[in-house]
């Protein structure tokens, strides 16, 4: 079974004409095979009690996120 890729990277919150913005790194997009102009979807999701943002190219149903976080489990317990 092969595991998803998991990226993490530092954003900064920056102010957009009064509202936040975060400017999603080039890096991140061609890892997500998206670009200027496609849509993406935030997910709000806890990694045991860490409360985490989750980027999607679909709508993720609950079931479908509790499958990511147990891929992220799987591979920080497995040494490299």
């Amino acid at each position: 079974m092969e595991l998803p890729m998991s990226i993490s990277v530092k954003v900064t919150i920056e102010d957009w004409d009064g509202d936040g913005a975060i400017r999603i790194p080039d890096e991140v997009l061609q890892a997500l095979e998206v670009d200027v102009g496609d849509s993406l979807y935030v997910s709000e999701e806890f990694v045991g009690s860490e409360r985490c943002l989750v980027l999607s190219r679909t709508p993720k149903l609950p079931d479908r996120i509790d499958e990511l976080v147990e891929s992220w489990k799987i591979q920080t317990i497995q040494p490299e």
